[in-house]
């Protein structure tokens, strides 16, 4: 691993439920890459806060101010091009604000197919990312736990 370049990158997410459900994402297709479907949220920008970076990215591609609650959930992620990543998942409280997101009226809302609320039984034209994500968000939705990976 001699003179190899490690990239690291920071990405926030925010974990929306309602009544069962979790809102996720549809990823628009991309360099002939098919969407996938993942919480919403993105990439830190350089000085920026993980928490500002998260109020950032739902306003920009929901429409809606979050309410941020807790850090739930963090994991890295060490792909095949180098880059290491580090995920760190939050709790959104104001759920509801959150029923009828129109992405038409977002500044980023094309970087999204379709979003809304889903549950693992949902019909899915896509992957689920993380594929243990139902897992993880029930997990800590009943039980109340806290994950740090």
């Amino acid at each position: 691993m001699e003179n190899q370049k490690y990239f690291i990158t920071a990405k926030v997410r925010g974990v929306i439920l309602h009544e069962g459900k979790v809102f996720l994402c549809k990823a628009a297709s991309r360099n002939g890459r098919w969407g996938f479907y993942c919480l919403p949220g993105g990439t830190l920008e350089p000085g920026e806060t993980r928490l500002e970076c998260m109020r950032r990215e739902i306003i920009e591609e929901l429409g809606v101010e979050p309410i941020i609650g807790n850090l739930i959930y963090t994991q890295e992620f060490l792909r095949l091009d180098g880059t290491i990543t580090f995920d760190f998942w939050y709790e959104i409280k104001n759920n509801e604000d959150y029923l009828n997101v129109d992405i038409l009226k977002c500044s980023h809302g094309f970087e999204h197919e379709h979003v809304g609320f889903y549950n693992k039984d949902s019909k899915f034209d896509g992957v689920v990312k993380p594929d243990h994500i139902w897992e993880l968000i029930w997990k800590w939705n009943i039980d109340g736990i806290k994950y740090i990976q």
